[in-house]
């Protein structure tokens, strides 16, 4: 049978017998997309009395950058038609760690602009923030030793409203609202005082402190997180927009106070995307296409949250066009040219020694070393992908057929979309 996966902006399809198929997941599909009715529905309903609790205040709008896949042609022209009372919107793209000169990013503010002049809205500014180029104000130090510094344009906001595509994180838990702010809107200190809790096993996917189970709440990263969050909005309101989506196609959405509804969207995401599986020798797995596939740093994330289902001594083969190579001129040092250096040296990181998008490189090396083989399909050169202790690949059907051919009993589990999937044994 012929198994779609998407690379970069194609979709290739693999021949797999269902004898060799042990599973194919992707992000769930309802069987009804939410239509702009049932936004507008969904949005008026869960920001009832919006319009007069932010008349002559600043309201905060927190998109996600150019490497998250928000809908943000279906649901901003509808929450700008609840501001039209504001003293000023105060747009905020959330970049974080990662490169804010980005030609996904002048995108958005180009639809931002767009958006805001059709909407009739004209008190607005918007900023591309840049975690180590900004002025930032100090919020203190949370309980976890991380010094919260912030985006200093924050203290000019009343009113906070996050705009977030829920999905499950290898070691946040959760994409979330909260993640707008910490990281989103920090500075690079506290970003990464914060990302070197990556090497506490507890910061793992699937929990986090706004979760509605209880033993599921013990996340060090995450409640960091939402510690610093807390310092930073302080008493102001915090409200969101929380969206499930596949392939820019809303599948459930709802709004309102952000820890309300960000636990409701942890349910449904639990629902839709996480699977308990087999143990599998065998595995092919995409991101999903652009823009989760832009670079191997944010491709990475697809194999952080389904490689735990594979065998010691299992194959991948990995499906990741990267355009744009490894990673931005940000993540080279100590991403790029660490992931360069010997798995061994890789592997004697420790907390201590940790710098920024270390966490990478070491878990990479911590899947090879337990892999028979880590084959990439992707668009760098095979020299690249040599450099990086993995195994070039030029045709993906090749691998699969070799794979068969030297085990007729093979079962290859498949995941697509595997950036908004959880797998787990």
């Amino acid at each position: 049978m012929k198994v779609p996966l998407h690379f970069g902006e194609e979709v290739i399809e693999l021949e797999i017998s269902e004898n060799n198929l042990s599973g194919f997941y992707q992000p769930a599909k309802l069987t009804e997309a939410a239509g702009k009715d049932a936004l507008a529905n969904a949005i008026n309903r869960g920001f009832v009395g919006l319009p007069n609790r932010i008349a002559e205040r600043s309201v905060g709008v927190l998109l996600p950058d150019g490497t998250r896949d928000f809908p943000l042609d279906d649901v901003l022209p509808l929450l700008l038609q609840l501001l039209q009372n504001a003293k000023k919107i105060h747009f905020f793209i959330c970049t974080g760690s990662h490169d804010p000169e980005t030609e996904s990013n002048s995108k958005i503010v180009v639809a931002i602009h767009k958006k805001a002049v059709a909407a009739g809205i004209l008190g607005y500014e918007i900023t591309l923030h840049d975690c180590q180029n900004t002025p930032f104000s100090s919020a203190g130090v949370t309980r976890q030793g991380t010094q919260v510094r912030y985006n200093a344009r924050l203290d000019e906001v009343d009113v906070f409203i996050a705009l977030s595509d829920v999905k499950h994180h290898y070691f946040a838990g959760y994409s979330n609202p909260i993640k707008n702010i910490a990281p989103g809107l920090c500075d690079f200190e506290t970003i990464q005082r914060n990302h070197s809790l990556t090497f506490d096993p507890r910061s793992q996917a699937g929990i986090h402190p706004w979760h509605s189970e209880k033993n599921r709440r013990d996340n060090p990263l995450a409640i960091d997180q939402l510690e610093a969050m807390e310092r930073i909005v302080r008493e102001r309101p915090f409200w969101a927009i929380t969206t499930i989506s596949r392939e820019g196609v809303i599948q459930w959405i709802d709004c309102g106070p952000a820890e309300t509804v960000t636990a409701k969207a942890f349910q449904w995401a639990d629902a839709y995307n996480a699977h308990t599986v087999k143990p599998a020798r065998y595995m092919v797995v995409s991101p999903g296409g652009l823009p989760n596939d832009v670079d191997l740093y944010i491709a990475q994330r697809a194999l952080e949250l389904t490689s735990s289902v594979i065998a010691d001594g299992g194959r991948i083969l990995f499906l990741a066009a990267c355009p744009d190579g490894i990673g931005s001129r940000l993540t080279k040092e100590n991403f790029e040219n660490r992931l360069s250096e010997p798995l061994e040296t890789i592997l004697r990181k420790t907390p201590n020694e940790y710098h920024l998008f270390e966490h990478k490189p070491y878990r990479f090396a911590k899947l090879i070393r337990r892999l028979a083989g880590l084959w990439l399909y992707t668009k760098m050169p095979d020299s690249m992908i040599q450099q990086i202790h993995m195994r070039p690949c030029g045709d993906p059907q090749a691998i699969v057929d070799a794979w068969i051919k030297n085990d007729p009993d093979a079962s290859i589990l498949v995941v697509d979309g595997a950036n908004k999937l959880f797998l787990r044994i």
